[in-house]
């Protein structure tokens, strides 16, 4: 079983993008609603909700787990690969969102996120690990996981927060949607910026994951299969 783990309904898109692509694995999903969302919390807090949703997650089975949140991913993922779970699998989704600007060659990009996102520079680091010529530009959204999380997902509200953010942009070739939850904004973000492209770390993990068990085959035998998928959720009080 693959577990995916997010701050709320988010990362229900990268589980979408996986299951298009393996759709013989067993899922399960986990979603923090009840601490939703986690970019405006604090570096400790939000390590210690993911420690808590992933130790779930591979409590009940799970052999493998996503963290299908980019807040989740920049704060936790390393103490939980190399500290908490050294001898499990964990993986993110930030590194094949970075890869994919710079396989594709972009030279300018823009990336929209939540605040703790852009305040660690989580995606300009990244880029520039591999390639640090690439100008990066990116703005926090702070308003729009609520709303999300609410099920509004476009109407005029969702239009003008959209609008005020991309307009800081000049002169992109990219935008990378840095929280897991803006696909389900993404054609409201089309319209506003028609011929730029658009990257989504959570299907560039579902592409990327293909090699990622080519490398390791000892993951993929371990993992059953079934089709089933289970969903969870923390409650909001």
């Amino acid at each position: 079983m693959i577990g995916f783990f997010d701050s709320g309904i988010g990362g229900l898109t990268v589980l979408a993008e996986f299951r298009k692509r393996f759709p013989d694995f067993d899922y399960a999903y986990f979603g923090d609603r009840a601490n939703c969302p986690y970019g405006d919390r604090e570096d400790e807090e939000i390590v210690d909700l993911t420690e808590r949703g992933v130790e779930r997650l591979f409590r009940e089975g799970a052999e493998i787990v996503i963290l299908a949140c980019n807040t989740a991913t920049v704060h936790a993922i390393r103490y939980l690969q190399q500290v908490r779970f050294p001898e499990k699998k964990i993986l993110g989704v930030t590194i094949p969102g970075a890869e994919k600007i710079v396989e594709s060659g972009y030279r300018h990009v823009g990336v929209l996120a939540t605040e703790w996102t852009v305040r660690i520079r989580a995606y300009k680091e990244r880029v520039h690990i591999l390639d640090d010529s690439v100008s990066v530009h990116e703005i926090a959204v702070p308003e729009l996981v609520p709303l999300i999380e609410r099920g509004i997902v476009g109407g005029e509200e969702v239009r003008e927060i959209l609008a005020a953010k991309t307009s800081q942009f000049q002169n992109i070739e990219a935008l990378v949607l840095g929280c897991t939850h803006y696909p389900l904004v993404r054609k409201e973000i089309e319209s506003l910026l028609p011929g730029i492209e658009i990257v989504d770390p959570g299907e560039e993990a579902a592409k990327k994951f293909a090699s990622y068990l080519e490398r390791h085959p000892e993951v993929e035998a371990k993992i059953s299969r079934g089709g089933t998928l289970r969903i969870n959720y923390s409650e909001p009080t």
